[in-house]
């Protein structure tokens, strides 16, 4: 390998004629410039000096105070052409860093290998405006290839430039926490290059390595953080293609497009997501070369993380440009970030919008060690497992309540260890407005200042916290409270409301698991007995091997209210019982049933005994009973006598009857009974039936219904075969002896204008009355079958 280091600096093969003409003029220019603002300043200093540099000048040409130094300027700018340089970086806002910068860096040839490749040594030291120390080091080897040269190069780059952005503080009850506004960053570069008469292709790759990124949130504190604090550095490449521009060959003019890609995958976000996911953009640059020495850069960058960004460089180079040929190019510094692209995002409080301050959330863990409160005072009533910091959680849902005392309180319960020793039930709310949620929740909460933000991840878990309670109530719901992503199991009751005292409450209920393990188990009661006729939203539920019914709403046993229960998007699985109860629930109360499904009962999928419920596009599958059914009548223990009842757009398969709606002594029925799809296995797919009574009235609207599977029906002690629709008015008979009817107490009316209207109302679904016509020996009918058609016939629906 022959030493290059030396190479005299005037060689043809480096610097061609027209250049080296230009270099004399411009040292001249230089010498002469220099030597007028050194005789300016010395004479505004001091007189007598400036008279001795004078003399000195003339009576020593070669050794004075201005011939040396001005001998000293040209022996550095041709001392290795382009070797050093000094620049400045003009940026508000650069790819992945804020503010300007300077640069003193040098090229510095050093062999040429055996292979005819050049090697350098490519040095840069920053100093940003923000005091921040970079640099760059980098090895690189270039090679002529016919007319062209190709390069190479490998580099260590190190940010120290941490200051520009400001330390953030989050303050909350617990105390002060912070976030670095930077870090340091180191990384290995690999540039590639290949450059022409025409035109360069440049690429560089850069892999950020040791520690490349720290984070804060989504909890610091008690504090809710909607915005997360991230510091990263940025791995990526990138690609350009750069072409002279004929109309600023004067000044090597040249514009370049490229694009580029950026992110961190080596770090996830609590959510599971890259701390700093990949994004592309695009930049174009233009790069002019001014007099002999001076290069300047203009570049615009575009993309979806930073958005707009660039700089503006300009650069001096002892020696000159090495820009301007191909030649002049093999001692030219590569194009590449000098900057490690670093990301830095400021962690936010999510305000709570009730009151613009910062949500307030307590956290539980399990698994969490003992903790020591350090101020005592300010936790009269904390209990001594933890905080309820995210740093220091208490430990039981017990100890939760003692800390969360105040209005829109969360309370977190992390899985700690319960998945095999589940928390302890029996939870109170112990203020209105708070919230109960369990690690992996979707839930998203309302701020002041950002919207909607994820309490966890915003993404569902299939974990979930596990909470057990034997004979106490697992969680009693309070006004205004909020329960999400929690597990409940073996417990006598799951979730209550038996602290609902304020009658424009309204609850949620979202994605809670109960799981029966033991006999008399039920998911969900809810009795209003305060008579607060709150609303509660039961939301993609799962309520499974329950042994006593799963969802009971019972206004009548010990209820004095009429509460709106809405249950939507949930399931229902092997139940011992029937999967929702409704009693004696009047007024504007009611039960809707919505978007959900019922699968394995031992009685009814809904059971509705002188309540309103609305059942709409549910699916009913593998029930003891009836899909649905509804009764209105006294008897003992029923508190009322009448029911209104809707069923829609829902499908029954598996099923011995699809819906029965009946009326005894002194109930008034109210069905309506519209477009669902019934296969039954071997029951009748609808039944409507009145009692032979006093009082007891069936009003019924049955369109739009498909109907099949049915068989046989047995009614009292007469069995014959059914239609798929029964209208059954047992009590209704003829006395041969007397020759007359003996009408029954009961009356069914129906919404249509006979018996062939309501079977084309219903996509000809044959339609069946009980008991059957009796008819004479001239094939008269004896007996007028109920039901009362009436196409006008008025049947009320339950509120909404």
């Amino acid at each position: 390998m022959k030493n290059t280091a030396h190479r005299p600096a005037g060689s043809g093969r480096f610097r061609p004629k027209a250049s080296r003409g230009r270099l004399a003029i411009w040292r001249r220019r230089v010498r002469e410039m220099t030597a007028c603002m050194l005789v300016a300043a010395a004479a505004a200093g001091h007189s007598g000096t400036a008279l001795a540099q004078t003399g000195q000048m003339g009576m020593a040409p070669a050794g004075g105070v201005v011939n040396r130094a001005a001998a000293g300027f040209a022996n550095l700018n041709n001392n290795g052409p382009g070797w050093m340089y000094f620049g400045l970086n003009a940026a508000d806002r650069g790819l992945g860093y804020r503010g300007s910068y300077m640069t003193l860096g040098g090229f510095i040839p050093y062999a040429e290998d055996d292979l005819g490749g050049f090697w350098s040594a490519d040095l840069r030291s920053h100093l940003s405006n923000y005091g921040g120390f970079f640099s760059n080091v980098g090895i690189v080897r270039k090679q002529f290839m016919g007319g062209t040269i190709g390069g190479i190069g490998v580099y260590w780059d190190y940010d120290g430039d941490q200051n520009q952005y400001s330390d953030t503080w989050i303050n909350d009850a617990s105390g002060s926490y912070v976030f670095a506004g930077g870090s340091t960053y180191n990384q290995v570069g690999v540039s590639a290059e290949w450059l022409t008469d025409y035109g360069n292709l440049r690429s560089n790759g850069y892999i950020p390595v040791g520690t490349t990124a720290s984070t804060m949130g989504p909890y610091v504190g008690n504090s809710l953080l909607g915005v997360l604090g991230v510091n990263a550095g940025l791995a990526g490449a990138d690609l350009e293609v750069g072409a002279y521009v004929p109309g600023l060959s004067d000044w090597a003019g040249m514009v370049s497009v490229g694009g580029y890609s950026f992110g961190n995958a080596r770090y996830d976000l609590p959510s599971g997501a890259d701390v700093v996911p990949y994004f592309g953009g695009v930049y174009t640059r233009l790069d002019m070369t001014f007099l002999n020495n001076w290069d300047f850069s203009l570049q615009a960058n575009n993309d979806s993380y930073f958005d707009w960004t660039g700089f503006a460089r300009l650069t001096y180079r002892m020696g000159g440009s090495r820009r301007r040929t191909v030649s002049d190019q093999l001692e030219q510094p590569m194009m590449r970030n000098e900057h490690i692209v670093r990301a830095h995002q400021a962690p936010v409080q999510a305000l709570n919008p009730f009151t613009n301050t910062p949500w307030n959330v307590i956290h539980v863990n399990s698994a969490a060690a003992s903790g020591t409160a350090a101020a005592p005072q300010a936790f009269s009533a904390m209990a001594a497992s933890g905080l309820g910091t995210a740093e220091s959680p208490v430990a039981t849902l017990a100890d939760a309540q003692l800390v969360a005392t105040k209005e829109y309180d969360i309370i977190l319960v992390s899985q700690g260890i319960s998945s095999n020793q589940p928390y302890a039930g029996g939870f109170h709310f112990s203020a209105d407005h708070q919230f109960l949620v369990g690690q992996g929740s979707a839930m998203r909460l309302p701020t002041a200042n950002m919207g909607l933000v994820p309490v966890w991840s915003g993404v569902k878990s299939t974990d979930y916290p596990v909470i057990a309670s034997g004979a106490s109530p697992a969680i009693t719901l309070r006004n205004g409270s909020v329960v999400d992503h929690l597990q409940i199991t073996g417990s006598r009751v799951g979730i209550t409301d038996t602290d609902i005292t304020n009658p424009a409450s309204f609850v949620i209920v979202n994605d809670v698991r109960i799981v029966g393990s033991g006999p008399q188990q039920t998911g969900v009661v809810i009795n209003d007995r305060t008579g607060s006729n709150s609303t509660i939203n039961f939301s993609n539920m799962v309520l499974t091997g329950l042994t006593a019914d799963g969802f009971v709403v019972d206004g009548g046993n010990g209820g004095a209210g009429d509460p709106k229960v809405n249950i939507d998007q949930s399931t229902f699985v092997n139940t011992g019982g029937s999967a929702v109860v409704v009693k004696d629930i009047y007024n504007e109360g009611r039960v809707r049933v919505t978007n959900s499904k019922i699968d394995g009962t031992t009685a009814a999928g809904i059971q509705v005994t002188n309540g309103q419920a609305y059942i709409a596009d549910t699916t009913f599958e593998r029930i003891g009973t009836a899909g649905v059914d509804a009764t209105a009548g006294t008897a003992p223990g029923v508190f009322g006598n009448e029911a209104t009842v809707q069923v829609v757009d829902s499908t029954f398969s598996l099923v011995p009857v699809g819906v029965r709606a009946q009326a005894t002594e002194n109930g008034v029925m109210n069905v309506t009974i519209n477009g669902n799809r019934i296969v039954t296995t071997g029951g009748n797919g609808i039944i409507m039936s009145v009692a032979d009574a006093p009082g007891a009235v069936v009003n019924a609207s049955v369109v739009g219904n498909r109907v099949s599977g049915a068989a046989t029906i047995v009614s009292g002690t007469v069995a014959s075969t059914n239609g798929n629709i029964l209208l059954d008015s047992v009590g209704w008979s003829w006395d041969a002896t007397n020759g007359i009817v003996i009408p029954g107490q009961g009356i069914l009316n129906i919404r249509a204008a006979d018996e062939a209207n309501l079977q084309g109302l219903n996509y000809s679904t044959s339609v069946q009355d009980m008991p059957a016509d009796v008819i004479d020996g001239d094939g008269n009918i004896l007996i007028p079958p109920p039901p009362f058609y009436d196409p006008a016939l008025f049947v009320p629906l339950p509120p909404n």
